[in-house]
């Protein structure tokens, strides 16, 4: 297996068993560069274990048959990600196994983990590969895996194993000042334990020749001349907005601020069981959505989002839903036409319509990404496609590549079903891929030679990511916005950023190694203290309350349904009521729910409502026989003597959960001892 020239030099402290980062440019090769340094390693060292740490699920499988393969001729290699079964023997594929890549949430996992199946030390493993090192921040889970190292280094421990980052772009970290970037280098080569961080300095003209750059354009549209759909939909929630009798409510309607302030006012309503409030800020939100998809993609796409959310059950017997599904129904008519009317259909469209017609050319070889901001925008952005007659010949074959997390947005995909997309791209089968952000980091895709931002605005790391997709020969980068607006301003300051970071990376490279060292260790020991201090205030928070005085109530109806205490956890995640009472407060739903992957003990049943008022609130789960249902915190409101709160995550409630006792719970229900 052989490097280039330019991969060696980058490679070389690494192959000196020092801790180092990699920083190349998208597509230059570094995980190629990654796989030759824990060849060496394993040649070189008896015994040696290797642990290849992604922060994506679908990297594992890419790495896997991509890249490591190679090494299976001499070495063990596996790869477990959050689909497999055998993730629960995480320890024992571990120590059978020479290579192991998987997600990094499984390595923390098998960290904290008390089964003996599961667990491992960080020093079981001699050699660290972290992959889109520049995660490695906060509260990420490279950042807590880091964490656990460095107090391990601190407190004197020798035999930890090497680190290698590799990261296409650090970033600034939100910095806009050179010291300001310079600290945020300094910081992710903290949390990495980093030597070295190594970059292209002899070999440049070899790598320019190898990775070529974009041609960038702005491809800059006006606003629309006049939008009454918009219009329209301004003034229904101008209507719901006085039936509430608010008049402090902002109007800045069809904005992310906007959004941001109805979602607390959501909230507060919520804690303070005021229904009429709460429903009418959801249902403003669905309509704020509205506007901004009509802002992005069509106004019939802006149209079918509220025809959906007004299909779905509701609560009949609530006045201030009959109000707000009156209010829809007297519009709708008038929306539909609107939404129909194409003389105001969106500037941005034609925009695209121009750059695709130009790109892809009846029997050419073109292949392109359209990255776009949410998974509904991009299934819009499809079916636009497939609406539009000028682009729909035989020589645009297009898809939707979104993520595999779950959202009530829009329907994520499967990971398989992400594989499936890829491997058809990657063969040609498909030409255009309609993306959210899940394509700009990491993945295998084939040159592009047409990469478009759709109205996105984000910071510079996932500019150059995206940018990297276009490698192919004389390939256009380009940026499709409104003339004038803050996507077209937000892409100028990460150019600006981008040369910044590599200034601020050259200043680090530039540091006598004394002052760089001190640096570096100082970092380390303020992280881990603040760290230390934050882990104790979590755990001093959650024996804040005796789980016997908590009380959750039902969000929408503000029923009282169960105490804290009636809750467990299963597997440490799943969040269980107990009490063989509570199922006089749901219904399950029919059907169960569909779930790509299998799951250690338990299979999922189907989803639970309030029968009192029919507000989701989790999903049953099928336990070693025994049904249970899942709840999840954001659809309740907790109340503890001190507050009542709406929570997003169960790890911030401030009561005590207990393990689920499976035997316990036998003897409970059915009165006998076992």
């Amino acid at each position: 297996m052989e490097l280039r020239g330019y991969q060696r030099e980058a490679a070389a402290p690494a192959l000196c068993g020092r801790n180092s980062i990699i920083w190349l440019p998208t597509g230059a090769g570094k995980t190629r560069a990654a796989v030759y340094i824990c060849q060496k390693h394993l040649e070189n060292r008896r015994g040696g274990r290797v642990a290849v740490l992604v922060n994506k699920v679908h990297l594992v499988d890419q790495h896997f048959k991509k890249e490591f393969h190679v090494l299976q001729k001499d070495f063990r290699v596996t790869a477990i990600s959050g689909d497999c079964s055998h993730k629960s023997f995480f320890a024992l594929e571990a120590k059978q196994n020479d290579v192991v890549i998987c997600t990094a949430q499984i390595l923390q996992n098998a960290l904290l983990s008390e089964e003996e199946i599961m667990h491992v030390e960080l020093t079981d493993f001699s050699l660290l590969v972290i992959d889109e090192c520049h995660h490695t921040h906060k509260e990420a889970v490279y950042n807590k895996i880091m964490l656990n190292y460095l107090q391990r280094k601190l407190s004197g421990q020798q035999d930890l194993p090497q680190v290698l980052g590799l990261t296409a772009s650090p970033g600034t970290g939100g910095a806009t000042s050179f010291e300001g970037a310079v600290e945020h280098i300094l910081q992710i080569c903290a949390n990495l334990d980093t030597e070295k961080i190594t970059s292209v300095q002899e070999e440049v003209q070899l790598l320019q020749s190898h990775v070529p750059q974009p041609r960038k354009q702005y491809d800059l549209c006006q606003e629309r001349a006049q939008d009454p759909f918009g219009e329209r939909l301004k003034k229904v929630m101008e209507r719901i907005q006085q039936y509430m009798e608010m008049p402090s409510l902002p109007q800045d309607f069809g904005t992310q601020i906007y959004e941001q302030r109805i979602v607390e006012l959501e909230k507060r309503a919520a804690e303070t069981f005021c229904r009429r409030t709460r429903v009418c800020a959801l249902h403003l939100r669905k309509y704020n959505d509205a506007l901004l998809i009509n802002d992005t993609v069509r106004m019939i796409d802006a149209f079918q989002c509220l025809q959906q959310f007004y299909a779905a059950e509701r609560d009949t017997k609530d006045p201030t839903e009959q109000f707000l599904a009156a209010t829809f129904e007297k519009n709708r008519e008038s929306l539909q036409a609107l939404a129909r009317d194409r003389r105001y259909e969106n500037p941005r469209l034609g925009k695209l319509e121009e750059i695709l017609q130009e790109h892809f050319q009846p029997l050419g070889t073109s292949r392109g990404i359209v990255f776009t901001k949410t998974r509904q925008s991009a299934h819009s952005l499809l079916s636009w496609l497939q609406d539009t007659a000028t682009l729909c010949g035989q020589h645009i074959r297009p898809a939707v590549l979104t993520g595999a997390g779950y959202s009530n947005q829009a329907k994520h995909m499967t990971q398989n079903e992400q594989q499936s997309v890829i491997k058809l791209f990657r063969e040609g089968a498909l030409n255009l891929l309609f993306s959210t952000s899940v394509a700009e980091e990491g993945l295998d895709i084939p040159e592009c030679n047409i990469v478009v931002r759709y109205g996105l605005m984000t910071n510079e790391i996932a500019m150059m990511q995206a940018r990297g997709r276009a490698r192919a020969e004389n390939s256009v980068y380009s940026v499709l916005a409104k003339a004038n607006s803050r996507e077209v301003s937000r892409e100028q300051l990460n150019e600006a950023l981008v040369e910044l970071m590599e200034r601020a990376i050259r200043a680090v490279q530039a540091m006598p190694e004394q002052e760089y060292r001190l640096k570096i260790r100082e970092l380390q020991q303020v992280a881990v203290a603040s760290w230390l201090m934050k882990e104790a205030k979590i755990s001093e928070r959650r024996q804040l309350h005796d789980p016997d005085a908590v009380h959750l109530y039902c969000i929408n109806c503000n029923t009282a349904v169960c105490r804290g205490s009636d809750i467990r956890t299963v597997e440490g995640v799943h969040h269980v009521n107990v009490n063989p009472n509570f199922g006089l407060y749901y219904r399950a739903c029919s059907g169960k729910m569909q779930f790509q992957r299998t799951f250690k003990d338990w299979e999922p049943g189907c989803r639970i409502a309030c029968s009192g008022c029919s507000q989701e609130w989790g999903m049953e789960m099928i336990y070693r026989q025994v049904k249970l249902p899942i709840l999840s915190i954001k659809n309740f409101v907790v109340e503890t003597p001190a507050e009542k709160r709406k929570y997003k995550k169960w790890s911030t409630v401030t009561f005590p959960v207990k393990e689920f006792d499976y035997l316990e719970y036998c003897s409970n229900v059915h009165g006998q001892s076992f």
